[in-house]
């Protein structure tokens, strides 16, 4: 995939030439350094030192690629000799789908939470194939006993009103990382309800009604692998218009008895995909010191760590000397 954030280790990164002590500036930063990702060019370049440049890599399908660095002069060309390539250096990956995401834990947990509280015979399905007399439900697939519920769904609408809309700022060991906005949603199904006997069907419908009407809130694993990390809640409900069940069994058309609502999970933050760590990132910033000077009042001086160490890495990892620029390596912040 890609548009993720790499942290790149140089030593000979050209630094943007100081802004003028006085007068105005037309706040465009000269672009002094070029990464490319195989023979796609990376975007928003930051020098941020000698030693380390931040860029977002380019899209691209799934394999490995070699990582380019190049500085550029006042016109923006290429500097000749420095310049240095690292073979092998950056992996793109699909997202693992073998791997259970909130998407999927938060519906695997309403269909158990059903059959806990409501009827054992929960099932997923969807419809078969097209129809145009949607409204009979003859183009579900049957479970193989009833009485049961069945899950159509889910529908995904964006939530604005949970939505968090403001970037989000998380310590690392190696600056901060600011995250983008997660895209905030509702899960909408179509719960059907079916029995042979009408009073069953009542008897279903009625629990059904109850159990949305006695849980507000659905608890789900924060990961379901750790469940010391505790739960996170959703909202659970019947859409506002036209989402409580109704019968929609007709008379003559079949001996099976049925029911149909729409109900929504509000709330799920989609944000980076399962097994790949840090995929949201849009930025990597040095962190910031603040040192107490001893005044009456006292203030603080906001001093910005540009000398901080760089991230660790495997020197033994560490192959070529580069010519000019000198050897470097990465850290793949996005691991797709």
């Amino acid at each position: 995939m890609g548009n993720s954030i790499v942290d790149i280790k140089t030593n000979n990164a050209r630094l943007p030439p100081e802004p003028p002590s006085t007068g105005k500036t037309n706040g465009i930063v000269p672009e002094t350094v070029q990464v490319f990702s195989g023979d796609q060019q990376a975007s928003n370049v930051q020098v941020i030192s000698r030693g380390r440049v931040l860029c977002r890599a380019p899209i691209s399908g799934e394999g490995v690629v070699s990582v380019t660095i190049k500085n550029l002069d006042d016109l923006g060309v290429a500097i000749p000799g420095e310049e240095y390539t690292k073979a092998d250096a950056y992996t793109y990956q699909r997202p693992d789908l073998t791997a259970e995401s909130d998407f999927t834990r938060i519906i695997r947990t309403l269909v158990q939470d059903l059959k806990r509280q409501v009827i054992a015979n929960v099932a997923m399905t969807t419809h078969t194939d097209y129809d145009d007399e949607t409204g009979d439900f003859r183009n579900i697939a049957e479970d193989s006993e009833m009485p049961g519920l069945v899950l159509v769904g889910p529908d995904i609408v964006e939530n604005r009103l949970y939505s968090l809309n403001t970037y989000r700022e998380f310590d690392a060991s190696n600056g901060v990382k600011i995250t983008r906005e997660p895209y905030t949603i509702d899960l909408q199904f179509q719960i059907i309800g079916i029995a042979e006997l009408t009073f069953q069907l009542f008897e279903l419908m009625h629990a059904t009604v109850q159990y949305f009407h006695r849980n507000r809130y659905l608890a789900v694993l924060c990961d379901g692998a750790d469940p010391s990390a505790g739960f996170v809640r959703y909202e659970i409900d019947f859409v506002e218009e036209g989402g409580e069940p109704n019968v929609t069994s007709r008379i003559g058309e079949s001996n099976v008895r049925s029911f149909s609502g729409t109900m929504v999970i509000r709330g799920l933050d989609l944000e980076d995909f399962e097994g790949v760590s840090d995929d949201t990132v849009i930025d990597l910033t040095d962190r910031v010191q603040e040192v107490a000077v001893g005044m009456d009042p006292p203030i603080t001086i906001v001093e910005v760590a540009t000398d901080d160490p760089i991230h660790p890495f495997n020197d033994d990892a560490i192959q070529d000397e580069a010519p000019d620029i000198g050897a470097f390596d990465i850290t793949i912040e996005e691991k797709e």
